[in-house]
């Protein structure tokens, strides 16, 4: 395999044509991504973010139109950059070119690096279109992805179909006109279209600002009563997370299989009004009981690969129609929302503060007001029983500092389904009541970010029989010394009650989590840079103590015209799962997923990206997981026989 491999790689590297990858939507995408978020502490499959980042960055603001709260909703912007643009505009005309903003006093070279890649400069008057096709954007996204090593469930012959991961996605964007469509197959999954996705959306047309039919999402507020299935939270950047910037209906063409909407919505203008309104019927997987016919769980993962779980697949329905009323101008933002959701089958709790009932309605109300150097917002949600909020203030201090603080209540008994809220136990929305300090200073020695967030879950709930607390900060540190060297210290302690099993028997005691890293970006030259990172991380549980180490080199090449190449190595060792390491890796566009890293071992891949024309672009990625000293990987059907666990991918994406 790995010599088929690096024959496809001769072989595309010697396609000449194309553009510097460099400037690649992909590759500005993965620029920000590393900015927003820190290593996850958890296994999951993230893609659905870059999904997200990608749209905003293939649909830039122009700082030429944009007013000050088109500005702020581009991430990482604060206000005084903002300010910034639009005096320098009003004094100046129209920018010429995205370099300008580095003519701008007191803009300094590291802000204008992060806003960067969401914004454009454009002078061009509308033109009146002669075809339909004129300035269209289509694009198709092919991929098929194998592991190599069989595991357990297709060696016993528990899955119904081939071990391939295969996913296609279609978009073409006619001026006016947006629709696209999505079919998804997980590794054992029989059928190639197993999960499907679809959307059509007419934008712009007379006082009509977006009426999308298909699969769509709802953003609204901060995230309490509708978002999406994904979301950021806590990360590296202690500001930008913890404020949402809805925009109200979004389509729905993600692989994820659940939370999202279909049927229709409709969004229009008048005045400084917005109104919206929405319907959807979706079929939903869950665990039914046979006798009463409740709904014991729902089934969130996706994968219909054995009887038991093709038996979860659209087993119950739920309706939602709601209607929603925004007011807004350049420094004002408030709304109210109303929606009901009804399920076919009733829950059945499994305990006091577990879902109940087949019928739920929801009334939010929030606001986001700025105030010079001062922006209020937060959102509270009414669920007829107990009331949900998250309320904070940002303020920029001076140019170079940005201040952050938010208190979230979220009750034991509130009943969160379509939301995503900001927190500990990110998007829960439920049982958690915290409190958040988060501070970004620009100084000339170098970024900081530091935030601090004190937490409790004040009701019993089926993993912790007994209330929690907690606490933890970050102190995450960037300095670039000299032009192409770049250097990173981090340190996170998290305090934290858990349950944990000792001798047959359940206990609560507290985690206590310690996190150092060290990582070096350093630029060779044009065409070669190399990172490198050390991290460590200490795990007391009730007086027990575990470590984890991991250590990793990354190299990657630009080959011009049209190749990229990015490599790493990594090696790691841990006490065990508990003390596990997890990184994010360059992967294919599109793919956004965190390796968990435990045991003694080695991992090693390297991404190839090849663009033989501007509207083509061809990815494969091949990755290696060596644990010397283990018989087996894995476990329960995913389980591999021997040390090695590789596999292979390669996509097709296609713009025109």
């Amino acid at each position: 395999m790995v010599k088929t491999v690096s024959i496809l790689i001769i072989i595309l590297s010697g396609i000449s044509g194309g553009q510097n990858l460099d400037d690649s939507t992909g590759i500005k995408t993965d620029e920000v991504i590393s900015d927003l978020l820190q290593e996850p502490n958890e296994e999951s499959d993230n893609s659905d973010l870059y999904d997200t980042i990608e749209e905003i960055i293939s649909n830039p603001v122009n700082i030429n139109e944009a007013g000050f709260k088109n500005l702020m909703d581009v991430p990482l912007m604060d206000i005084t950059t903002a300010e910034k643009i639009i005096q320098h505009r009003k004094k100046f005309g129209h920018f010429f070119s995205l370099y300008e903003l580095y003519s701008i006093d007191d803009l300094s070279e590291n802000t204008i690096r992060k806003i960067y890649p969401f914004l454009i400069v454009s002078n061009k008057e509308p033109e009146k279109e002669n075809s339909f096709f004129s300035n269209s954007v289509i694009k198709l996204r092919s991929k098929i992805q194998d592991d190599l090593q069989e595991r357990k469930g297709f060696t016993e012959k528990k899955f119904a179909g081939s071990r391939y991961k295969i996913y296609n996605r279609f978009t073409a964007d006619f001026n006016n006109i947006e629709l696209g469509f999505l079919t998804d197959k997980d590794p054992g999954e029989n059928l190639i279209n197993d999960f499907s996705s679809y959307f059509l959306s007419i934008k712009n047309t007379g006082f009509i600002n977006n009426i999308t039919l298909g699969n769509y999402l709802i953003k609204w507020g901060q995230g309490l009563a509708l978002w999406s299935p994904y979301g950021f939270s806590k990360g590296a950047d202690a500001v930008f997370p913890v404020k949402k910037n809805a925009r109200i209906i979004n389509r729905y063409i993600s692989a994820s299989e659940s939370n999202f909407f279909r049927g229709a919505a409709l969004n229009f203008y008048w005045k400084d009004f917005s109104f919206t309104g929405f319907y959807s019927r979706n079929n939903i997987d869950a665990n039914v009981d046979s006798v009463s016919q409740g709904i014991l769980s729902t089934y969130v993962d996706g994968l219909h690969r054995t009887e038991n779980e093709m038996a979860k697949k659209g087993s119950t329905s739920e309706t939602v129609f709601g209607l929603a009323i925004d007011y807004h101008n350049n420094f004002i933002n408030t709304g109210v929302l109303f929606y009901n959701s009804t399920f076919a089958n009733s829950f059945i709790p499994g305990s006091i503060y577990d879902i109940n009932g087949k019928n739920f309605n929801y009334t939010s109300f929030f606001y986001d007001f700025f105030l010079k150097k001062i922006n209020l917002f937060g959102e509270l949600v009414y669920d007829a029983v107990s009331v949900s909020s998250i309320n904070g203030i940002k303020i920029q201090a001076c140019k170079e500092l940005i201040f952050l603080a938010a208190v979230r209540n979220y009750p034991g008994n509130f009943t969160s389904i379509h939301g995503f809220s900001f927190g500990e136990k990110s998007g829960a929305g439920k049982n958690e009541f915290g409190i958040y300090y988060g501070v970004r200073w620009n100084t000339p020695a170098g970024l900081f970010n530091f935030y601090f967030d004190q937490f409790k879950f004040p009701y019993a709930s089926y993993r912790m029989p007994l209330p929690g607390t907690g606490h933890e900060f970050l102190l995450d540190y960037k300095n670039k010394f000299y032009k192409n060297f770049e250097s990173g210290l981090r340190f996170k302690y998290e305090n934290k009650e858990i349950t944990f099993e000792e001798n047959g028997f359940i206990k609560i005691g507290n985690r206590i989590k310690k996190i150092s890293r060290i990582e070096i970006n350093y630029k060779l030259s044009r065409l070669v840079r190399m990172k490198g990172r050390f991290e460590y991380n200490n795990i007391v549980i009730n007086n027990l103590t575990e470590e984890g180490f991991l250590t990793f080199q990354d190299v990657q090449f630009y080959l011009p015209p049209a190749v990229k190449i990015y490599a790493r190595i990594a090696f790691f060792r841990t006490d065990s799962f508990n003390s596990a390491v997890y990184e994010y890796e360059n992967d294919l566009p599109g793919t956004l997923i965190s390796t968990a890293l435990f045991g003694e071992g080695i991992r090693w891949y390297f991404v190839v990206r090849i663009k033989p024309y501007n509207q083509v672009t061809v990815s494969c990625k091949y990755s290696e997981t060596i644990k010397p000293r283990e018989n087996s990987m894995g476990s329960g059907l995913l389980e591999i026989d021997g040390n090695l666990d590789n596999r292979f991918s390669i996509q097709l994406d296609l713009n025109y």
